[in-house]
């Protein structure tokens, strides 16, 4: 990245003036602020130069939060707390607010509340310098039990981190406060540190993890081995191992000591076994922000009417049922109520509101952004321009964008209104001649054809991925010239970024999964988006006939679990939308998933 310091030079001072000025100012000053030859006065000196130019854009924040996490990086507290006083106090991030409480700047009513604040900071956050550094003063200060610095070693290694393993590995040995000799007589700092070897390992090679936690069992003490089997038995489970469960189950002592990320895990192994009461436990062990998720509060609400409980679950249910996303139109379903698309507003564009849009520096840099294949940038300028707008504010911004073409922001737009919306902007039907008439010669949903494009693409008919998937329908290469083959079309001569050979490709492809697994939205989707293969592995692991809803959330890969949920909700929402304001059921969409043959 440095030796590019040159080339961000130039282009910096080319594009002075210009729309996108910002972006590689921004790209030069983030490199510089990482060069160990800089010093903490020429750090300032480049930031302060950046705000000068660039007060009014959002990066002005991302500059101001990467200069303290520079400092701090570099161990120059004392510059950190000088610039800390000159950003603003609403610019917040874990790495800040850490830095904040280590240097005595936070405020709080009471000792004990503050207390309380510093020690909760660094949770979840251990690979954040800055938190290391709390860590470090909160136990060098003797605020920190041993406990706690243990947990965020572990915590540490699991997200596979070895260079925040060892800071705090480090810490603990020149601490050994409160370390033991445990029952087996084990050296604690060793068995600690093996440990962590075996955590780490998991995250990369289950099965090697397996395989240290095996031979090396008799060095670790009982609750080291506890805390082992969980993490190595979740580790397991994303590879749809037969012994996860059992594993999980071995250490489930160790439950309240785990990170949010594998008590996840579990829970989603206990919803896929109907395991209610372990479920309840994996939930309550969450910390309160993943606990109040969605998601959570419904399998909750799920285990509580399984135990026979429904005065706890309704109102848990009543208090989802406002959303349109997976969970809210299920749990709508669960009280026995329709989901219904609210009355769209008089959505209109004046002349006067589109030139007033037409001047808008953060829109404008986000279109763009998108012309230059920049997408990410994109997000970045879109989200800031959205930022405290209101629904009437928002839904203009939509129509903006529906008439400039960029049907992705235009969504994004839509997609924030809180209470006055029009969902016509947020389940639009760019191309909708081709891809309905694509679907009914398949005898496809066009609903479901809608949903899937609107998630792989946003209808962006050039968009290419980073792995080279391209077009509305996000067509592999590979898979592309395949298709063609079925279709009779010349592999060599197929377009993906071409709307209509692309929808007449994957609705195909569509097709021929939707038949591979016995007419399952459901599987066909997950299989759209990970491989056939691995959905038939996901079904052969299961242990019985389970819900869609419970086969969905219990997928191992986040990216196609969040997948198959917006699709399929997207295809009852679509529905909905264009043909009189009911949706189709959600659940019924899903079905059931049987345990199939392993092909």
């Amino acid at each position: 990245m440095k030796g590019r310091l040159p080339e961000l030079e130039r282009l910096t001072a080319k594009s002075q003036g210009s729309l996108l000025a910002a972006w590689p100012d921004y790209w030069r000053l983030k490199i510089l602020l990482g060069t160990p030859s800089v010093d903490a006065a020429d750090m300032r000196r480049q930031v302060q130069g950046f705000l000068s130019r660039h007060s009014q854009h959002p990066l002005a924040e991302n500059a101001q939060r990467d200069w303290v996490h520079a400092l701090v990086v570099k161990n120059l507290w004392d510059d950190a707390e000088r610039a800390l006083k000159i950003i603003p106090d609403g610019l917040v991030s874990p790495g800040l607010l850490c830095a904040r409480g280590r240097l005595g700047m936070l405020n709080a009513s009471s000792p004990e509340q503050l207390q309380q604040m510093l020690m909760s900071l660094p949770i979840g956050n251990e690979t954040t310098d800055a938190c290391i550094g709390l860590v470090e003063q909160l136990v060098k200060q003797g605020q920190a039990p041993i406990g706690y610095l243990r947990q965020r070693i572990r915590w540490a290694a699991q997200v596979g981190s070895d260079s925040s393993h060892q800071d705090l590995i480090d810490l603990l040995k020149s601490s050994r406060v409160g370390l033991e000799t445990s029952a087996r007589g084990l050296d604690p700092l060793k068995s600690e540190a093996l440990l962590g070897s075996i955590l780490k390992t998991s995250r990369v090679n289950s099965l090697s993890s397996l395989t240290s936690l095996q031979r090396h069992r008799k060095e670790l003490s009982e609750e080291q081995l506890d805390y082992a089997q969980f993490a190595v038995g979740a580790a397991l489970w994303r590879r749809s191992h037969p012994d996860a469960w059992s594993m999980m189950r071995d250490g489930w002592a160790s439950l309240a000591d785990q990170p949010d990320e594998i008590l996840q895990i579990a829970a989603r192994e206990a919803i896929r076994r109907s395991a209610w009461t372990s479920l309840s436990q994996a939930i309550a062990a969450m910390r309160p922000t993943t606990r109040a998720e969605a998601t959570w509060q419904y399998w909750q609400a799920i285990a509580f009417r399984e135990q026979r409980a429904p005065e706890k679950a309704d109102p848990i249910l009543r208090g989802l049922r406002d959303g349109f996303g997976f969970y809210g139109v299920l749990a709508r379903e669960l009280l026995g109520e329709t989901t219904v698309i609210p009355t769209n507003p008089s959505s209109r564009l004046s002349d006067a509101d589109r030139q007033r849009l037409d001047r808008d520096q953060g829109m404008r840099r986000s279109y763009a952004l998108v012309r230059a294949g920049l997408r990410g940038e994109a997000v970045t300028e879109w989200s800031a321009a959205m930022r405290g707008r209101t629904d009437a504010e928002l839904i203009q911004a939509a129509l903006h964008a529906k008439q400039a073409g960029f049907y992705d922001r235009m969504i994004a737009a839509a997609d924030r209104t809180r209470e006055s919306h029009d969902f016509s902007l947020r389940f639009p039907t760019p191309f909708k001649d081709k891809v309905v008439s694509a679907a009914k010669e398949r005898a496809l949903d066009p609903w479901w054809v809608l949903g899937l494009i609107r998630q792989e693409s946003r209808f962006i008919p050039d968009i290419k991925s980073s792995v080279g998937a391209s077009g509305l329908m996000q067509i592999m290469p590979a898979t592309g010239k395949m298709l063609a083959k079925n279709i009779g079309l010349k592999p060599g001569a197929v377009r993906l970024t071409d709307v209509d050979t692309n929808v007449r490709l994957g609705t195909t492809y569509m097709r021929q999964l939707h038949d591979r697994f016995g007419g399952s939205a459901l599987l066909a989707s997950a299989a759209y988006n990970a491989g056939p293969s691995r959905a038939v592995s996901w079904r052969a692991a299961l242990p019985r006939r389970i819900e869609g809803a419970a086969f969905a959330e219990s997928i191992p890969f986040p990216e196609t679990r969040d997948y198959v949920k917006h699709v399929l909700t997207n295809a009852v929402l679509y529905h909905a939308v264009h043909n009189g304001g009911k949706a189709p059921s959600l659940k019924q969409l899903l079905g059931d998933v049987i345990p199939g043959e392993p092909s």
